[in-house]
């Protein structure tokens, strides 16, 4: 996935999609003539935060006591 929100750090992204997903539900309690539309949007980014973490998991072996990124 390419966008924006992919900028900085791998906690920063995932952080930033959570709190986005969490203006989108407040923003659904707040507007219920719109309520659908915000909570297809809390879902979108949701799923952005599950993402960001799949895309930069990493795994590592231990070298002379060092963990070493494969």
């Amino acid at each position: 996935m390419v966008g924006a929100w992919r900028t900085g750090g791998l906690m920063y992204r995932r952080n930033e999609c959570i709190a986005k997903a969490s203006t989108c539900r407040e923003n659904a309690h707040g507007d219920p003539t719109r309520h659908d539309y915000w909570i297809d949007e809390a879902i979108v980014w949701h799923q952005r935060a599950i993402d960001a973490r799949r895309e930069y998991a990493a795994t590592h072996e231990v070298h002379d006591g060092r963990m070493i990124p494969k």
